[in-house]
């Protein structure tokens, strides 16, 4: 054997690669012992075969290849599939090179071979683990979100939810800092970044923060990041995120609950000590009455006035049950605007009313009707320093609801104040307690029904009124 063999002999088994020299057709001309370890042939029986580590089906495969080297073209690195000779396989990262004479022809190819088996299982075990993740993920009922370097790679169906989002992809790509506001930015960032530097599966306690929807629209959540590897085999922040809209609104039913609470004992304790006064001075009036003492009649009627607030304010403190009885709407709405029409004349407000025909009867506490009526009118006028014409109309809704509107011309009331209308002591007026429209809510919903405010600065406030007309036998 010349130097030269022994060179390229040696060169060929130094390798920790399979080598197989074959010519044109195929035909194996010479291997290296690596290649006889991974395919299981000896040198011997395995020269003079045509592409015997191929599997028939990619043997066609390997001749486009060969010809293409023939043609120029780069040489190929690729995956593919290999045989044994006990008819088992694996998977092999092949290199194919041309091999020329003197001439420059292409005489044979030399292919390089290297086991990929590990790596393969290695792969599609961590694409399984990846699948039954992703797959853990998108059936949990909590938002959550996959983020790499701010960068959103899964949501959940939950958080496409909770972001009014049609399907997942829509938000793949984006930045997980575009769903904050512009101001909290900085914090996200830093926790964040808190979280990646930390030890993986270290996460960060929830905070209450704004988010923004697809739509533009920002809610109340709680956010917790945690810092993933093992389930991907990538680094990735997993992000979970809360709704707290509803929890918002337990938490402010319940301030407003203890609000109420507060000002029902207040109003019990004002109630009581003004009562005991007020009979004292009701029976020295009535003395008075008997010597026929001037205005003895006009200080009763303001004193039956202030017990019939006190006991407004004794209802509020503590609702009791009262009687129902069926009241012709259009009698009350009537009786209401007769008390109101000298207040009206004050303010140059006159008060037009369009009833439809065959108004139906309400079950209903007339007196506590008569009080939202009042109210409502009152405020109405209110509005209007300039005088104006107030609107009122009753009417059947589908025959189960009667629906008494009150539109007037006056101020208007702004978006942010209309939604905090009702609750106690939120007022517009310069003097008022905020506890009237209060009232008032409470003692139509008592009855079933609905009480409604619609309002535009400079263009006035829309009050609607809706009690049902049948099985309207509620108590409050």
């Amino acid at each position: 054997m010349s130097l030269k063999e022994y060179v390229i002999n040696s060169l060929m088994n130094a390798t920790s690669d399979g080598i197989v020299i074959v010519d044109l057709n195929g035909v194996v001309l010479d291997v290296n012992t690596k290649f006889e370890e991974l395919h299981g042939w000896t040198r011997e029986e395995v020269i003079g075969q045509v592409l015997p580590m191929t599997p028939d089906e990619y043997k066609e495969d390997a001749f486009r290849l060969y010809q293409s080297l023939i043609n120029g073209e780069p040489i190929k690195n690729f995956e593919t599939m290999k045989l044994r000779k006990d008819g088992s396989s694996f998977y092999a990262n092949v290199t194919v090179s041309p091999v020329k004479n003197t001439d420059g022809l292409v005489i044979g190819f030399v292919g390089v071979e290297r086991d990929i088996s590990e790596k393969k299982k290695a792969e599609e075990d961590l694409l399984e683990r990846e699948k039954q993740f992703r797959k853990l993920l998108k059936l949990n009922p909590e938002p959550i979100a996959l983020h790499k370097d701010g960068i959103i790679q899964f949501v959940n169906d939950a958080c496409c939810k909770l972001f009014g989002g049609a399907s997942s992809d829509e938000f793949k790509g984006k930045s997980i800092y575009e769903f904050f506001c512009p101001n909290d930015r900085n914090l996200i960032v830093a926790r964040l970044q808190q979280v990646m530097h930390s030890e993986m599966d270290s996460y960060s306690e929830f905070i209450e923060r704004k988010m923004r929807k697809l739509d533009g629209t920002f809610f109340d959540v709680e956010i917790s990041s945690i810092y993933v590897y093992k389930n991907l085999g990538f680094p990735v922040v997993q992000s979970v995120i809360r709704d707290l809209t509803e929890r918002k609104k337990s938490e402010e039913t319940m301030i407003r609950s203890e609000k109420l609470a507060l000002i029902g004992q207040l109003a019990a304790g004002i109630a009581h000590d003004i009562r005991n006064p007020l009979t004292s001075l009701k029976g020295f009036v009535q003395l008075l009455k008997y010597k026929n003492t001037d205005y003895v009649d006009v200080m009763m009627e303001e004193l039956e006035h202030i017990n019939y607030v006190v006991n407004e304010f004794m209802m509020l403190a503590k609702p009791h049950l009262s009687h129902y009885i069926e009241s012709r709407a259009i009698e009350l709405v009537q009786s209401v605007i007769s008390f109101l029409q000298p207040h009206a004349l004050l303010y140059n407000v006159q008060i037009q009313l369009e009833m439809d025909p065959d108004i139906s009867v309400i079950t209903c506490i007339p007196d506590q009707i008569k009080q939202v009526l009042i109210n409502v009118l009152k405020n109405a006028i209110e509005s209007m320093d300039s005088g104006g014409l107030i609107q009122i109309s009753c009417r059947n809704r589908m025959n189960q609801d009667l629906i008494i509107c009150v539109k007037d011309q006056g101020v208007g009331i702004s978006e942010e104040m209309l939604a905090q209308l009702g609750e106690p002591f939120f007022t517009t007026k310069a003097n008022g307690t905020g506890l009237g429209l209060m009232v008032c809510k409470r003692i139509v919903e008592g009855h079933g029904g609905k009480l409604s405010i619609q309002s535009q600065i400079s263009q006035g406030t829309t009050v609607e009124i809706a009690l049902p007309i049948i099985n309207s036998r509620y108590r409050i």
